[in-house]
């Protein structure tokens, strides 16, 4: 048999920011370009301000922004920081090693639990 191959399920991440900062808005688009990158078209992201939702910073254990993570595969992957090191994104979060055929973005709006 050949090489033993991922499942095809979407990848799930939530990212927690503040307001419109700009190291909020560099985050979410460090991550959509290693999505976009590593996933293609199998991903999606979650983006939750926690000026406009601050229980959820307790509920979730959110000790720094921006914080993002990855929600399924399981187990949980925790990244802090704006994502500008591809390398170790990559590595933290464990996307796939080999880069994508395709490309696409996502984002969700927010639907506080």
């Amino acid at each position: 048999m050949g090489a033993k191959k991922r499942s095809h399920k979407t990848w799930k991440f939530t990212i927690y920011i503040t307001g419109d900062a700009a190291k909020s808005g560099s985050a979410i688009s460090n991550l959509k370009q290693m999505c976009d990158s590593y996933l293609g078209n199998d991903y999606a992201i979650q983006v939750i301000d926690l000026l406009e939702h601050p229980e959820l910073a307790r509920k979730h254990q959110i000790l720094a922004v921006p914080t993002a993570i990855r929600t399924y595969p399981l187990p949980e992957r925790r990244v802090i920081g704006d994502l500008s090191r591809p390398e170790l994104v990559v590595a933290f979060l464990e996307l796939p090693t080999q880069q994508a055929q395709t490309t696409s973005s996502h984002e969700h709006p927010v639907s506080p639990e």
